[in-house]
C-alpha cells in the first residue's frame, strides 16, 4: 500500500515539472517573438498624394502646377510614426527653402507655403507666363530587417532659366527610427573611397593621375568625394551624383552602382 503511494506521489512530482517545463518553453518561445518583432519591425505602406485636385485653396485662386506621391508606413507603431515624420521632413527640405520658417516635418504645410510664394510671385509679377512646378514621386528601394530606403525623384521649378530635378536616397534604421547618414553605411570610408574613384575614372577614362576638374568636373581642390547620395539594395550598392553636385547641370545626374559583393567587405549593412 505504501508503494503504491509512493509511486502516485513520484508520478504527481513527474508531471508537475514537465509542466512546468512546457510552461517555461512556450513562455520563452512568446518573449522570443516578442523581441523578434521589437528588433525586426515590419511596416506596412500606403501611399499618400497631394495635388492641385485635392487643394480648396486651388478652386477659386491660380495654382501652380503640383503632384505629389509619397510612402507612408501605415503601423501605428512608434517606429512608424517617427519615420513618417522624418520622411515627411525630408519631403519638406524639397519643397522650401531653408529661410522658410515653418515647421520642417509637416509636407502640408510646406505645401501651403509654396502656393503662398506662388501666390505672392502673381501678385508682384502678373504679366509674367511662369507657373510654378513641384512634382515628388517616392518609393521603397529596400527594405531589411534593419534598414528601409526611400528614393525621391523630384523636380521643382520657381521662375527662372530652369526648374531643379534630383533623386534623393534616405536610408533609415528601423531599429531605432532614425535617419543613417550615408557615410555610416560604410565601416571603412578611406578604403571604399579609393575603390569608388578608381571605378569613377574608369567609367569616364581617366587615368589614376589626371585632373578631375580639367575633365568637366567640379571636384573641390580637385578632389574626388563620395556623393550625398548612396544607398544599399539587395545585391547592390548605388551612389548618385546630383546636378551640380560633380559636374555641370547639362551633364545631369551620374550615377555609379557595384555589385554588393564587391563592395560588402567596406559595409556595415
Amino acid at each position: 500500500m505504501k508503494k503504491k503511494s509512493l509511486l502516485s506521489l513520484c508520478l504527481i512530482l513527474i508531471l508537475s515539472l514537465s509542466c512546468k517545463e512546457d510552461q517555461k518553453q512556450k513562455l520563452d518561445k512568446d518573449t522570443s517573438t516578442e523581441e523578434t518583432s521589437s528588433k525586426n519591425p515590419t511596416f506596412s505602406y500606403d501611399t499618400k498624394t497631394i495635388s492641385k485636385d485635392s487643394l480648396d485653396i486651388c478652386k477659386m485662386n491660380p495654382c501652380p502646377k503640383l503632384d505629389i506621391e509619397y510612402l507612408h508606413i501605415t503601423d501605428a507603431t512608434n517606429a512608424g510614426k517617427k519615420i513618417n515624420q522624418l520622411n515627411e521632413k525630408s519631403l519638406t527640405e524639397i519643397v522650401l527653402t531653408p529661410s522658410d520658417s515653418i515647421p520642417q516635418d509637416h509636407i502640408d504645410k510646406s505645401v501651403d507655403k509654396f502656393m503662398e510664394e506662388y501666390a505672392n510671385f502673381k501678385n508682384d509679377f502678373p504679366d509674367s507666363h511662369a507657373v510654378y512646378e513641384l512634382y515628388i514621386r517616392q518609393e521603397k528601394l529596400f527594405e531589411s530587417d534593419s534598414i528601409l530606403v526611400i528614393s525621391s525623384i523630384f523636380y521643382n521649378y520657381t521662375g527662372g532659366a530652369h526648374g531643379y530635378g534630383a533623386k534623393l536616397y534616405n536610408t533609415y534604421d528601423k531599429v531605432n527610427a532614425k535617419r543613417i547618414e550615408p557615410k555610416a553605411l560604410l565601416k571603412n570610408e578611406k578604403a571604399f573611397k579609393a575603390y569608388a574613384e578608381g571605378m569613377f575614372r574608369k567609367k569616364f577614362h581617366l587615368s589614376e593621375t589626371e585632373s578631375l576638374n580639367k575633365n568637366g568636373f567640379f571636384f573641390e581642390n580637385d578632389e574626388f568625394k563620395l556623393p550625398e547620395n548612396m544607398a544599399i539594395t539587395k545585391d547592390s550598392l548605388h551612389m548618385i551624383y546630383n546636378p551640380y553636385e560633380a559636374a555641370s547641370y547639362a551633364e545631369g545626374d551620374i550615377k555609379l552602382s557595384f555589385p554588393k559583393k564587391d563592395v560588402e567587405t567596406w559595409l556595415n549593412y
